[in-house]
């Protein structure tokens, strides 16, 4: 069985070409953000960012042990990302991904907000390029979660279909709780 996480990695991976510039929204343990540069390769960027530093040293050291240079990692807030990345890359970026919740292994009370994903997400939607996709990992199963996910599922719905095509992928799970992979693709115009 695929994992969802895994899933959104072989989307991206359909669509993300070496050399271009990818964004982890949230860093967190940096798995992520080492797939993205794994992805672009030596020629590529990646923008990582995250708001907790303990997240951010765990993945600048997978990404030292990995061999990984070409990633340039943010302490901030993923709602941000239109104000940090650079303008020269904004409206070009293959692939901007988003695991939400809280850092495996970390405080779980701090976890991603409602309202700052929804601006990232908003953000992130101008940023991609034609073609380009954005992934959102959304787990509903602890508190905040539920309404951050129904939160972005809404946001999904709303997206015009003559500018993005979108899916929800369910984990197999029939629980209410269980993970839910979002995700959009902008469609060349």
């Amino acid at each position: 069985m695929t994992r969802l996480t895994d899933r959104a990695h072989q989307l991206i991976a359909a669509e993300l070409q070496a050399g271009e510039t990818a964004v982890d929204a949230t860093a967190g343990n940096g798995h992520d953000t080492l797939f993205l540069c794994q992805r672009v390769g030596p020629a590529g960027q990646v923008y990582a960012f995250d708001i907790q530093q303990v997240a951010l040293k765990q993945a600048a050291e997978l990404l030292h042990q990995s061999g990984f240079s070409n990633c340039e990692l943010i302490c901030s807030d993923h709602s941000q990302l239109k104000n940090l990345i650079p303008e020269d890359a904004q409206g070009r970026i293959g692939a901007i991904m988003f695991n939400l919740g809280y850092l495996p292994g970390g405080d779980h009370s701090q976890i991603t907000q409602t309202d700052s994903t929804l601006a990232a997400i908003e953000a992130a939607l101008l940023l991609l390029r034609a073609g380009g996709i954005l992934t959102v990992m959304a787990y509903p199963g602890h508190e905040g979660g539920d309404s951050e996910m129904t939160v972005v599922a809404e946001r999904f719905r709303l997206l015009d279909e003559s500018h993005f095509k979108t899916e929800v992928i369910l984990a197999r799970s029939e629980s209410t709780s269980a993970p839910r992979l979002f995700v959009a693709r902008k469609r060349e115009c």
